[in-house]
C-alpha cells in the first residue's frame, strides 16, 4: 500500500495533475493500493473548501462590477454555488481514487498529549536559535502517524508513506517512532517504510524516468487518443452539457465532432518493462455540429465550438501507441456558434451513427475500446490494434 502525506496529495494536483495520473498507473502495476491517512483527507478538503470560498468571493465582486458596467443581474448566476458543496463533490472524488485509512480511537487526545510534550512527530524543539520560544504543533502529524500504526497493525503488505515533511524522519522514520513501531508491530515493523523523497522518490524506485516522447503531440493527435478523448467526452455527458448550453430549450441532437489538441501543458514519462508510459495534460480545442428542431417542419444546425482540459495517459510501445486513456476531465467549456474555429488536422466522428462503435471494434486500426473501472470521473481507454 502506498499512503500519501497532505503535502504529496497537493503536489500531484488532485484530480487533474499529471503526476497524480503517472502515480495511479505505475502503482497498479505494480498492483499496490493507494490510500489516505483520514486526516490527510480532512486537511485536503478544508483547503479545497476555502479556496473555493476565496474564489466564490472574489467571482460575486467581479460579476456586481460587471452587471454594474452593462446594466445586468449577473452575480445572481453562482447564488446556488456554495463551498461546502465543493467539499462534498472533492470528498467523493478523494474516496473514487484512494482507500480511506480511518483515524483509530483515541489518536486526538494522544495527538494533543504528544503536541504539548514536544514528541514526534510533533514539533520537538522548545525554543529556536533565539532562545525564543516555540509554539506546539503537529498533532494532525501524529494523528497521521498512529494512523499508520494502525493500518499496519491491521492489514498484510508493506505500507509505504509518502512524504517531504521531514518531522516524521530524514532518511528513515525518527528513531523515537520507528522504536514504537518496532514496540508495536514487532518483526512486522520493517513493512512500513518511510519514502521523504515523496512522490519523485517513489516512482524513481518504481519506474524508469524518461523524457516525454518527442512526437508527443502528434500522439495525441492520432485515432488512439482521439477515441479515448472522445468516448470520456460522450459517456460522461459532457457532451450533453454542450447541447444544453447552446439552446436549453430547444431539442438537440449531435452530429459530426471534431477534437485537436491545442497544447500540451504539462507531461511526465517513465518506463516499466518494454512500454513508456506518458501522464499529459492537455488542453483540446474542439467543434460538433448540432441539429436543432424548431417546429414540425423547421430545423437548423449550429456549430458550437469548444475547449477542455484533459489529463491523459499513454502507453507507447517501440515509438508506436499502444492505448490511449483518460484519467480525468474538466467541464466542457462553449466558445462560440459559427464557423468551426480550430487549427490542426484533428479527427472527426459523426456521434449520431457511429457512437455505438465506440465501445468494441472499430475502423481501420483498432481493437478493443472497454471502461477503465479503476480511474476517477471519465477514465476510458483505447488500444491500437
Amino acid at each position: 500500500m502506498i499512503v500519501l502525506d497532505t503535502n504529496q496529495l497537493k503536489h500531484a494536483s488532485f484530480p487533474h495533475g499529471a503526476v497524480l495520473g503517472m502515480l495511479r498507473k505505475i502503482a497498479a502495476l505494480h498492483g499496490r493500493q493507494l490510500a489516505l491517512p483520514e486526516m490527510t483527507v480532512t486537511e485536503h478538503v478544508a483547503h479545497h473548501q476555502h479556496d473555493t470560498e476565496t474564489d466564490l468571493n472574489a467571482a460575486r465582486k467581479a460579476l456586481t462590477a460587471l452587471g454594474k458596467t452593462f446594466g445586468q443581474d449577473l452575480a445572481s448566476a453562482i447564488d446556488t454555488l456554495a463551498p461546502e458543496q465543493a467539499a462534498d463533490r472533492r470528498r467523493t472524488a478523494l474516496e473514487g481514487v484512494f482507500e480511506v485509512l480511518p483515524t483509530p480511537a483515541g489518536a486526538a487526545e494522544e495527538a494533543l498529549r504528544r503536541e504539548a510534550n514536544r514528541i514526534p512527530p510533533a514539533e520537538q524543539r522548545w525554543t529556536d536559535a533565539q532562545n525564543t520560544e516555540v509554539k506546539a504543533r503537529g498533532a494532525r502529524d501524529v494523528a497521521i502517524w498512529l494512523t499508520l500504526l494502525d493500518a499496519a497493525s491491521r492489514l498484510d503488505g508493506d505500507i509505504w508513506f509518502v512524504t517531504l515533511d521531514q518531522d516524521f524522519g530524514r532518511t528513515d522514520f525518527h528513531p523515537v517512532l520507528r522504536d514504537e513501531a518496532r514496540d508495536r508491530l514487532g518483526d512486522g515493523c520493517s513493512r512500513l517504510r518511510l519514502l521523504p523523497g515523496g512522490i519523485d522518490e517513489l516512482l524513481r524506485e518504481l519506474a524508469t524516468p524518461t523524457s516525454p516522447p518527442a512526437d508527443l503531440s502528434e500522439l495525441l493527435d492520432s485515432p488512439v487518443a482521439f477515441h479515448a478523448v472522445t468516448i470520456a467526452l460522450t459517456n460522461e455527458g459532457l457532451l450533453l452539457q454542450l447541447m444544453r448550453h447552446v439552446a436549453p430549450a430547444t431539442p438537440v441532437a449531435g452530429g459530426n465532432l471534431h477534437i485537436h489538441p491545442e497544447k500540451v501543458k504539462r507531461s511526465s514519462a517513465y518506463t516499466v518493462g518494454d512500454s513508456t508510459w506518458v501522464s499529459a495534460q492537455v488542453d483540446w480545442r474542439g467543434f460538433q455540429v448540432l441539429h436543432g428542431y424548431g417546429g414540425e417542419t423547421s430545423m437548423w444546425d449550429r456549430t458550437a465550438n469548444f475547449r477542455i482540459e484533459t489529463t491523459v495517459l499513454l502507453e507507447v510501445h517501440d515509438g508506436l501507441l499502444r492505448s490511449a486513456e483518460v484519467t480525468s476531465a474538466t467541464p466542457i467549456t462553449a466558445i462560440a456558434l459559427g464557423s468551426p474555429q480550430i487549427g490542426g488536422a484533428g479527427w472527426t466522428i459523426n456521434i449520431a451513427t457511429s457512437l455505438a462503435s465506440l465501445h468494441g471494434p472499430g475502423g481501420p486500426g483498432w481493437a478493443a475500446i472497454s471502461p477503465h473501472p479503476d480511474d476517477l470521473g471519465p477514465a476510458y481507454q483505447a488500444e491500437g490494434a
